[in-house]
Parts: C-alpha cells; sequence; structure tokens
C-alpha cells in the first residue's frame, strides 16, 4: 500500500521538477480533495442548515482545480494551473464567504491559505498584479457585507460550527504537509549541495594532483635538457653555431619553467589556495633584488636598465613583498622580452593617504612594440596574448599579466597599462602600504647586492677531491645530470637508484652531504631521510640531507625543515644553486678554491639612476618638404617625418640619404629621372610614437593632398592614437612651412589642441604659395601637365607660374622670354598690390639657383616692396625632384584682420 502511495507520488512529483513546481501540484491536488472532500460534506451539512447554494459554489471549485491539474499534467506548465487558482481567489471565494456565513464561516482560513499559496508561487509583477486582485477582491466583499449584512446567507448554528472546524482542520493539515514538504526539499538540496561540494573538492584535489604530478612529471626530464645542455655550455672549443644552439636550448628551457610555474600560480588562484600573506619589508632590499633580477638580461639584449626609485618612499613598509616582487618582475620579465632596442625603465614613487598609509605605485616602462588599442581590453585575459606583427614568435601562453592581475587584486591594488603603438609600453602598479618606518629610503646602492648575478659564464670556483656526496634519486637521467654537473669540482659522488639503495650505501660509507630526491617510488624521499637518521650502525646519522624536489609549494623551506631536510633545490638544478650548497655544508678543510672571488666577477655596469622629465604639452610635427631652416626647426623643436626620392640607383631617404644639390645633379644627366614618394602608414606610426616620448599630444601638419600621399598615410597611422592630430596646410614648400611655423609659435605660447587647430585652420588661408618653373619637363614627368602643354610651353618658351588654389596647385600665370625678363615680370605681377601683403617675412625658396639669379631676385623684389627679413631656403630634394632645375617661389602671408593670438611674433622667433 504505501509502495504504491510513494510510487503514485515520484509520477505526481517527479525529482526533476523545482520545488515550485512540486508545492504546486502539490496545492492544486490538495485543492482538488478538498474541495471535493467539501462537496461531500455540504451535500451532507444541507440538512445542518446550510444554504444549497453553497454546494452549487463549491462544485466550480471542485471542476476548476481538477481542470487546473489536468493541464499541469498535460502541457508541463505549472503556471497554468497557478492562473486558474487565482480565478478560483478571486471569484469562488468571495461566493463562498457570501453564501456560507460571511465572517463566522470557514472560508476566512480558506482565503488565508491562497494568500499564502499566491506568495509562494508567485514573483515579481506577477505576484503584485495577483495580491492587488485578491485583496481588492475580498476588500469589495467586505465592505458590501458590512453595510447590507441581510446579503450574507447564515446557516444554522450547528452547520457555521461544523464548516470552521473542517476549515481549521484542513488548512491547518495543507500548511502542515507544506512545511513537511518544504523541508524534505531542503533537505534533498542540502544533501545535493553536499554531495556536488564534495565533487567540486575531490575535483579541485584531482587536479591539484594533476598539477603537481605534471610538474614533476616536465621538471625532471627539463632537468636533464637543462643539465646537459649547460654542460654542453660549460666546453670552450664549440663552435659559434653549437654555442647558438645551446643559448637556444637553454631560453627555450627556461620559457618552458616560466610557463609551469604559471600554471601552478594559476592553480592555486582558482582553487583559491594562493594566500596574500603580509610581512614588513624594506624597500631597499626589494628594488634591489628586483634591479640584479633584471639588469642582466637587459644588458644581454644590449638595453639600457633605467632606474628612478623615489627617495622620499618609507624605508619600510606592511605587505606582501613576495607577490609585489613578483608581478613587478613579471613585468620587468616581459618589457625586456618584448623590446629590442632602446631602454626599460623602472619606476617607484609613493603618495601619502593618511598617517600610517602610503599609496605605492610602481611603474615598468619600456621602448618596445607597443600595444594597439584595440588589443588592450584582452591584454589580462587568460590564454590570450596580443597578436602584434613582430611579436607572434616570442614565446608566453599570456598567463604571467592574468595572474599578476589577479594577485594585485587581492591585494585590493589596480594594475594599469598606458601604451603608444610602436614606443612602447607602461605598466603602472598601485598597492597601498602600512608604513612601518617613516625614515626615507634615498638613495639606494644597488650594487651591494651584485654577487647575486657576478656570473655570467662558468668557471670552477673549487676543489673538493676528499669529499664524499651521495646522490639519490630514482631518475638515472636525473643521477647523470649531478654527476656531470659536479665533475669538474672533483667530488667523490656515489649515486643510488632508490631510497633503499641509500641505506645499503651510507651503511657501509660515510657521507658528508646526500642530495636526495624527494618523490621516489616504494620509499619517498622523507621516508629515506628518517630511515637514515635512525639507522643502527649507519655512518650518515648526522650527515646534512638536501631535498631534491620538483613539486614547487608556499613556504618550501620551513616544509621541508619541518621534514628534516636541511635544505632543498629544485629541479631543474640551478648549478650556481648546488655547487653554493655544497659550499654551505662540507667541511671548509675539504674545499680548495681555485679562482678568487674578483677573477669570476663580471664587470657590474649595473642600471642607470634616473630621474622623471616632464613631457611638452603639445608638440608639433611635419614632413621634410615643409623647407624650413634649421635654425627655426631646432628653435621650436619641430620633428620632421622623411619622404622617399626614387632614382635609377635606388630609394633614398629626403631627410638623411639624398641632398637637394646631390639630386639636381643627378637629373642634369640626359636620361636620368627620379620620383617622390611618402612614407609607408606603419613608418608614421613609428615616428608619432617617437614625438610622443616627447609631448603629451602632436600636432602633425602635411602637405597639401594635392600633390603628396602623405596626408592620407598619417591620417591611417593617428588612428592608432588617442592624442595625435592630423591638419592639411593646403601648401607646399615654405608656404607649407609658413603654417608649420605659426602652429609651434601657438603651442609654445600655451595655446590647446583645439585652439591651435582652429587658429591654423584661419591662418593658412592668408598664406600664399606661388613658384615659377623655366621648363615644363619635370611637370609633364609628374603628370601635372599633358603632352600637348608640354610641347607647346617647350616650343614657344612659356615658364608656368604655379600657385596653391583651394588646395590645389593650379597655373596661375604664364612668363614669356629669357630668365632676367621672366623675373622680372613674376615679381612685378607678384608684388602689385603690396598693399595688401604683410612685409614682415618673405621666403624666397629655390631649387638649382645661381648665387647671381637669387641676388638678382631679391634685387627686383626690393623695388616693389621691403621686407623686414628674407629669408633664403633651399629646397628639399623631394621639392627639387617634382619641380625641377631653376624653379623658385616667393611665399608671403596675406595681410588681414589679427587677434592676439594670430599675431606673428617675429622679434621673438628671430623671423
Amino acid at each position: 500500500m504505501f509502495k504504491k502511495i510513494r510510487r503514485l507520488f515520484r509520477v505526481i512529483l517527479p525529482e526533476q521538477l523545482t520545488f515550485r513546481e512540486k508545492l504546486n501540484r502539490l496545492v492544486m491536488f490538495v485543492a482538488f480533495g478538498c474541495s471535493g472532500f467539501a462537496v461531500s460534506l455540504l451535500a451532507c451539512g444541507i440538512t445542518l442548515g446550510a444554504d444549497p447554494i453553497v454546494w452549487y459554489a463549491m462544485l466550480p471549485t471542485n471542476l476548476l482545480s481538477g481542470f487546473a491539474i489536468f493541464l499541469t499534467l498535460t502541457k508541463k506548465n505549472s503556471r497554468i494551473g497557478s492562473w486558474f487558482v487565482v480565478v478560483i481567489g478571486v471569484i469562488v471565494f468571495p461566493l463562498l464567504f457570501m453564501t456560507s456565513g460571511g465572517t463566522l464561516s470557514g472560508v476566512p482560513i480558506w482565503i488565508v491559505m491562497g494568500l499564502v499559496y499566491m506568495f509562494i508561487l508567485f514573483d515579481g509583477r506577477a505576484l503584485a498584479l495577483v495580491m492587488s486582485l485578491i485583496i481588492l477582491s475580498l476588500l469589495g466583499i467586505y465592505v458590501v457585507t458590512y453595510y447590507h449584512p441581510d446579503l450574507v446567507a447564515a446557516g444554522t448554528r450547528l452547520y457555521t460550527y461544523s464548516d470552521s472546524f473542517v476549515a481549521v482542520v484542513l488548512v491547518s493539515c495543507f500548511i502542515g504537509l507544506f512545511i513537511k514538504l518544504q523541508a524534505r526539499s531542503y533537505e534533498r538540496e542540502r544533501q545535493l549541495a553536499e554531495h556536488r561540494r564534495q565533487e567540486v573538492e575531490q575535483l579541485a584535489r584531482s587536479k591539484d594532483i594533476f598539477f603537481a604530478n605534471m610538474s614533476h612529471e616536465i621538471r625532471t626530464p627539463l632537468n636533464t635538457i637543462i643539465g646537459l645542455n649547460e654542460m654542453i655550455l660549460r666546453e670552450e672549443n664549440i663552435s659559434d653555431e653549437v654555442a647558438e644552439n645551446a643559448i637556444n636550448i637553454q631560453n627555450a628551457s627556461k620559457m618552458l619553467l616560466t610557463v609551469i610555474n604559471d600554471i601552478l600560480d594559476l592553480s592555486k588562484l582558482e582553487s583559491g589556495k594562493m594566500e596574500i600573506v603580509p610581512t614588513q619589508y624594506e624597500i631597499s632590499s626589494m628594488f634591489s633584488d628586483l634591479v640584479n633580477l633584471i639588469w642582466i638580461r637587459a644588458h644581454q639584449k644590449n638595453l639600457e636598465f633605467k632606474v628612478d626609485i623615489d627617495p622620499e618612499i618609507p624605508s619600510m613598509l606592511y605587505g606582501d613583498e613576495i607577490r609585489i616582487k613578483q608581478v613587478v618582475a613579471n613585468l620587468l620579465s616581459n618589457a625586456v622580452k618584448y623590446t629590442e632596442t632602446g631602454s626599460v625603465t623602472l619606476t617607484a614613487k609613493s603618495e601619502r593617504i593618511d598617517a600610517n598609509r602610503i599609496l605605492l605605485r610602481i611603474s615598468v616602462e619600456d621602448t618596445g612594440k607597443g600595444i594597439r588599442k584595440e588589443s588592450l581590453d584582452n591584454l589580462f585575459d587568460l590564454f590570450k596574448r596580443v597578436d602584434e606583427p613582430g611579436t607572434r614568435y616570442i614565446e608566453g601562453t599570456g598567463l604571467g599579466l592574468s595572474i599578476s592581475k589577479q594577485l594585485i587584486e587581492m591585494m585590493d591594488g589596480k594594475i594599469t597599462v598606458d601604451s603608444i603603438y610602436h614606443k612602447g609600453s607602461i605598466f603602472t602598479v598601485e598597492l597601498k602600504q602600512q608604513i612601518i618606518n617613516m625614515e626615507p629610503v634615498g638613495s639606494i646602492d644597488f650594487a651591494a647586492r651584485r654577487q647575486l648575478n657576478r656570473r655570467t659564464h662558468y668557471r670552477q670556483t673549487f676543489n673538493a677531491p676528499d669529499a664524499r656526496v651521495l646522490v639519490v634519486d630514482d631518475n638515472s637521467m636525473n643521477l647523470m645530470v649531478a654527476v656531470k654537473l659536479l665533475r669538474g669540482t672533483k667530488i667523490q659522488i656515489d649515486t643510488a637508484g632508490s631510497g633503499k639503495e641509500a641505506l645499503e650505501k651510507t651503511a657501509k660509507k660515510a657521507y658528508h652531504l646526500i642530495l636526495m630526491d624527494h618523490m621516489m617510488a616504494e620509499m619517498d624521499g622523507e621516508a629515506a631521510l628518517k630511515a637514515v637518521r635512525s639507522q643502527p650502525k649507519g655512518f650518515c646519522q648526522r650527515t646534512p640531507v638536501i631535498a631534491l624536489t620538483a613539486n614547487i609549494m608556499p613556504n618550501a623551506e620551513q616544509v621541508y625543515q619541518k621534514m628534516g631536510f636541511d635544505g632543498y633545490l629544485t629541479k631543474p638544478i640551478n648549478s650556481s644553486l648546488l655547487e653554493a650548497s655544497l659550499l654551505k655544508y662540507l667541511p671548509h678543510e675539504l674545499v680548495e678554491y681555485t679562482v678568487k672571488e674578483e677573477e669570476t666577477a663580471s664587470p657590474y655596469e649595473g642600471p642607470h639612476q634616473v630621474r622623471s622629465t616632464k613631457k611638452r604639452r603639445i608638440a608639433i610635427t611635419a614632413d621634410c618638404i615643409c623647407d624650413l631652416p634649421e635654425e627655426l626647426l631646432t628653435q621650436f623643436k619641430i620633428r620632421l617625418m622623411y619622404l622617399y626620392i626614387h632614382t635609377g640607383a635606388g630609394r633614398f631617404c629626403d631627410l638623411s640619404e639624398i641632398s637637394s644639390d646631390g639630386l639636381l645633379a643627378y637629373l642634369e644627366t640626359e636620361g636620368n629621372q627620379a620620383y617622390s614618394s611618402a612614407a609607408e602608414p606603419f613608418e608614421y606610426e613609428y615616428f608619432f610614437a617617437e614625438s610622443l616620448a616627447e609631448a603629451e599630444h602632436v600636432i602633425h601638419i602635411t602637405a597639401t593632398t594635392d600633390l603628396s600621399q602623405t596626408y592620407a598615410n598619417a591620417v591611417q597611422a593617428a588612428a592608432s592614437f588617442d592624442n595625435v592630430t592630423v591638419l592639411n596646410s593646403d601648401h607646399i614648400s615654405s608656404g607649407y612651412g609658413l603654417v608649420v611655423l605659426y602652429a609651434a609659435m601657438l603651442a609654445e605660447g600655451g595655446k590647446n589642441v583645439s585652439d591651435i587647430c582652429g587658429a591654423v585652420e584661419c591662418y593658412k588661408k592668408r598664406v600664399f604659395s606661388n613658384f615659377i618653373v623655366p621648363g615644363t619637363a619635370t611637370l609633364y614627368r609628374c603628370g601635372k601637365i599633358s603632352g600637348a602643354v608640354h610641347k607647346l610651353c617647350t616650343l614657344l618658351g612659356l615658364h608656368p607660374v604655379l600657385a596653391m588654389s583651394q588646395n590645389r596647385l593650379k597655373i596661375w600665370h604664364i612668363e614669356t622670354g629669357n630668365m632676367r625678363r621672366m623675373i622680372r615680370q613674376y615679381v612685378k605681377r607678384l608684388f602689385k598690390y603690396s598693399a595688401q601683403i604683410d612685409p614682415r617675412v618673405l621666403f624666397l625658396t629655390y631649387a638649382g639657383c645661381s648665387a647671381a639669379q637669387i641676388d638678382e631676385i631679391l634685387a627686383v623684389v626690393e623695388q616693389y616692396i621691403r621686407f623686414d627679413r628674407v629669408i633664403v631656403q633651399k629646397a628639399s630634394a623631394t621639392v627639387s625632384c617634382n619641380c625641377g632645375i631653376g624653379s623658385f617661389g616667393l611665399i608671403f602671408v596675406q595681410k588681414g584682420r589679427r587677434t592676439e593670438d594670430e599675431t606673428f611674433r617675429i622679434r621673438d622667433a628671430g623671423v
């Protein structure tokens, strides 16, 4: 019987249902049963004085409950059935209230159960809607029965008492059943949660065991690779190719070791076992360790390592020094890894928060590849590396930065990055640290700890031919590595392949030191150590024993000391640490030093200690075709971007590889031709990155877009930066230079970017750029005129005058005659309306003109207008390439309404 009932309950209330769905089904079944029971009682209760209409009111309740159960079971949607129950509460309950005796009946008790039921089944807006409907319905019937008690059908006293009794019993049973169901469901959920928790813990333990085993299994063969590779590097008579291969193996092995350590740290972070352990630490010691850890690696790549430690930082702080060093060391390693030329800079500043705390700000800056803006969002993601051109072949998993970010956040700090593509990156760590000692750290002597990294090449430092060492390891390759690493010291080395074999050897022979592998089959290192210590008649009961381990764990030194070991070495074995351990534990009388300390030391160049310099707010840059004098470029710190000249002999950089005179001499030879081209967008990116090292914002002004691709390429490159603005000057040569010079003066005067851009847009309309070209061959070759026009000009001896108009170079006029007549006519026409010309500065820019021709041009100009200063400027190779030999131009500024900001400060500029 009970089994059938349980089977029925499993059908009605299957395990996959949620608690709410189970409760909803249970309530509907109870409602159906109760209403059916109530119908039966009322059928009998009519004889007790009940109004027959009550029976007719309970009948639809029973039918609605049954229909709701049917929908719930067939549609598998308990919400549909719930809304049918709402209909019962809104319509049927008021009808029963009116026909069963009002407040004297058992209906109010049923209403209470209905309200509780609504709170269980509905949430949010649905609950608010349902409760509003039911409460308004109840309020209505209570108001009606209060003012019109005659509308309430009164039954006999016996019926009233029996109805109330039945309601109390049924509702109590329902609430009790509900509590039991809830308690049972809670217990089931608790057991399920406990079971899942145990599964998760078991999974975490399995993962930890897996990572530990993985570390051990990888480190064991890696120990062999690194050890044997070091033996190759120790050889003096190996070829350069073999040495290069060995160095590459060494670097790859170190990278693999770093990946293993990162994965272990990641496992601890994910399992919540990574702990932050704050302690007192000295600032000078921490930064000395970091500097001595990195500077040799930077030196090996010919990178300059700069250090800027604020001397006002408190000398002793309270925090997790180990984790801080881990994060900063990772940032420094990345900086060295991704920087091919230039420098890496470590900076530390402090800012007082309150009397006992500071904000420690540590920055690592490099001059490496930099990071694009769109790549910064993924920088700290697990197993996500920024895929930049030139970096995709650099080894790495992307774990280091992610782990660093999590560690910093565990210390309630933050890590940020500011990167300029093609220029470099600045990673900044900010941590709140408690002050232990207020005394400033002052200037740190980084050379004081240089012994940690003095030897860059292996040199045998001692012999111990009478020393006896036992190496115990169940891996034959590890034994071979240990023997070879110690071969040069002439130590008497015995090996044992197990703990049992080690006991056999220690029972027959005394050793001065034992190197014991921790994880071995049958008898592990700890058990073997205890057996050696307690071995009856053993010769090594007091012999120092050093653990060899491939497992990396927190507080490893304390762990192995607690086991009874005198020290420990991690695999892969570092030969320097191995020798240091031997020197520490071997009797001093057995050690013969073969090389003095001075002889093993490499010169300590160390880092360069620097102090931060302040950047300019705005730098003005331009292309090399702006044709400005060198003195003005230097005075206003205007940096120039190169263009290329293509000749039959190859491609040349306009700024450094070819001169205007050399190009014109080349073009004088018949058949020789040349043309110019703009630098590529990626070259502009490098240029902008270098400029941003000196300024917070760069405004780059290009020549007219009609003649050059410089504007388009510069705009494309500027898209990689937030602080680079590109402007089109609408001019060429020195007309373009006047616009650049004006912008540089505004920047020097402290104007912001928007003010400079607005002023330049107005000023460039007043600049007049024009050139007279003796011949049209170059214009024809560059595609500026057609072949017919070229032939006509050559036949008639016509000399076109070119001028800028609406950002295009157009023929302004045509002169005729010989050179002298051409000059006079050109100048006369140009300065016919001299009253409209600003007389303060005139540029005479030329390509291949003689000194006599220049003097003649200036003499003719003085006949019409006298300028305060005339700048005679040789055109750049690019401009000469495009205009031809004998071309020259007179460039000036037209008068206009000038504001104070637009005033051309001739006196201050020396122009």
